[in-house]
């Protein structure tokens, strides 16, 4: 357990738990005979939202394997006799520690250090590991303390934005048995981007142009391009084709059209661009998007020569 004192001072942890060094205000001396003459009255104050920046600053990265935290500030004022407190929290939305958006729940925690243990739990009035505890002497003081909100990585959710609240509960503890003094909602935000990761055997080593041999044109040809996508949102595709759709002859001769088809549909390429979709379920496992080129037999004999175009096909995250 972790204990909050009255005086500045390191408090070594049971267990698994890390020593933390904690400041209080010391008690006021003249004010000594009316504080014991009142009640323990506690009061908490926290900040009031986090906001999740993530390792770099971009929110919550669905790729990021780094850990960070965002640091939650506590304080705890007391006037009167000495008593004894704990201090806990229980989520609000949705009864666990799910942050919501648009997609799965995002979890997250908070924790007492970096490390743990958390300071969440379902029970009213926490747990053993759950509970910060304390005590004040007579008097007026305060001691503060740094939590910490943790969302763990490996969570592939969709892009958007999530939160959540949940609730920091602080209780007197005597012979009694506790009894709340006071509680505090605490929000946080999560923006979480939508990504995407694109590979291709066809474009070795990373590289984003390659050249794509049709062979003999003097009958039908047929190649296809496979893309392996990776994303937590849709996304769209749009095709651009330097020559509305043709090859065009080295020498100027009368071009030869070709056909795309992607997803099992044909691609009008007759314009300067078309657009295409892809509804993607937020996945780690990559999902293989072929697209083939269709170069048709030729009604005669197409001149001589070399045939080229220039197509640009752009994804994005959407």
């Amino acid at each position: 357990m972790r204990y909050l004192m009255s005086k500045a001072a390191c408090i070594g942890l049971y267990g698994a738990i890390a020593g933390i060094c904690m400041v209080s205000a010391p008690p006021v001396a003249a004010q000594d005979a009316v504080d014991m003459e009142q009640p323990c009255n506690l009061d908490l104050r926290i900040d009031d939202s986090v906001d999740w920046r993530g390792l770099y600053g971009r929110g919550y990265e669905v790729f990021g394997s780094g850990e960070s935290f965002e640091p939650v500030s506590v304080a705890i004022v007391h006037e009167g006799r000495p008593c004894e407190f704990f201090l806990t929290a229980a989520p609000i939305t949705g009864g666990e520690n799910a942050l919501t958006g648009p997609g799965d729940p995002l979890y997250y925690d908070l924790l007492m250090t970096t490390s743990g243990p958390s300071v969440i739990s379902q029970e009213y009035f926490g747990t053993a590991t759950s509970r910060i505890k304390g005590e004040f002497q007579h008097g007026r003081g305060s001691q503060s303390a740094t939590l910490y909100v943790s969302i763990p990585g490996n969570q592939f959710v969709r892009g958007g934005t999530y939160d959540g609240q949940l609730i920091l509960r602080l209780f007197r503890d005597g012979d009694e048995g506790p009894q709340l003094a006071a509680e505090a909602p605490l929000a946080i935000l999560a923006p979480v981007a939508s990504v995407l990761k694109i590979e291709s055997p066809d474009f070795p080593q990373g590289t984003r142009q390659n050249n794509i041999d049709l062979g003999d044109l003097s009958r039908e040809a047929r190649r296809s391009v496979d893309f392996d996508i990776m994303s937590n949102a849709d996304v769209g595709v749009t095709f651009q084709s330097a020559n509305n759709g043709m090859l065009a002859h080295n020498a100027g001769a009368p071009g030869i059209k070709y056909q795309i088809s992607f997803q099992g549909q044909d691609i009008d390429m007759s314009g300067s661009s078309s657009a295409g979709r892809i509804n993607h379920a937020p996945t780690r496992t990559s999902r293989s998007i072929p697209i083939e080129i269709v170069v048709p037999a030729p009604s005669g004999l197409p001149a001589a020569g070399k045939y080229n175009d220039v197509l640009t096909v752009t994804f994005t995250a959407e």
